[in-house]
């Protein structure tokens, strides 16, 4: 009998396997979870409506998405908790943002939205499905992490991630040692964004600062 954990990993295998190749064939959950254990679950997630089979594809119903949607939301925003906050390695993390996604409800996962600044991608630049707390972007709590562009001038941060679309800006920055990890000081707010590291000096425009994610370090 599949229990309501295994239905989750299914769940939220579906959803990326989806989210990766826009469709799921059976034969990836059997290889993933063993023939056996895979048809258990899906005949009991049919039951449920939460999946549709035909042939040897896996489609999910709406009721199967929107649920889906909220386990890959705690695991995400899970992820960004353990890696941004808590400085916490990839290879520590992952499996706790695993046991996460399963128990914690949805008025902490707000709150932990709301204290991360409402991100929008995983630390791997998976989109994080956003909740009502970040359509309404309430600030309750205030985010520990923040847009650069939001920060005075004289302040210390570290840059947790970007969130540009553009290639060629990630790779610039990228080129001139603007990534995560990177701790810098705001050295001016105008006309332009300047920001130090080292002994380097650099202008940003302001689209750009606010597609870099900051955590502010206390001097």
């Amino acid at each position: 009998m599949a229990d309501e954990t295994q239905i989750e990993e299914m769940l939220e295998c579906l959803w990326m396997v989806e989210e990766d190749n826009g469709k799921v064939e059976r034969a990836v959950l059997e290889d993933k979870f063993g023939s056996e254990i895979a048809d258990n679950v899906l005949r009991k997630m049919v039951e449920k409506r939460l999946i549709n089979l035909h042939d040897s594809k896996v489609f999910l119903t709406e009721t199967g998405r929107n649920r889906a949607k909220l386990i890959i939301r705690r695991h995400r925003l899970a992820e960004r908790l353990l890696n941004d906050v808590l400085e916490i390695g990839d290879d520590a993390f992952e499996p706790s943002a695993c046991q996460f996604e399963h128990f914690v409800n949805e008025e902490i996962i707000a709150s932990i939205c709301t204290l991360l600044g409402h991100p929008t991608v995983c630390p791997h630049g998976k989109q994080i499905p956003p909740g009502d707390c970040c359509l309404s972007a309430k600030k309750v709590l205030k985010p520990v992490v923040n847009p650069l562009s939001e920060l005075r001038s004289g302040a210390r941060a570290k840059i947790v991630y970007v969130t540009t679309k553009s290639h060629a800006t990630l790779d610039r920055l990228s080129a001139i040692g603007v990534n995560p990890g990177l701790e810098l000081i705001v050295h001016q707010k105008r006309p332009s964004i300047v920001i130090q590291f080292g002994e380097t000096q650099l202008a940003l425009d302001k689209d750009i600062a606010k597609d870099i994610f900051v955590r502010t370090i206390q001097s």
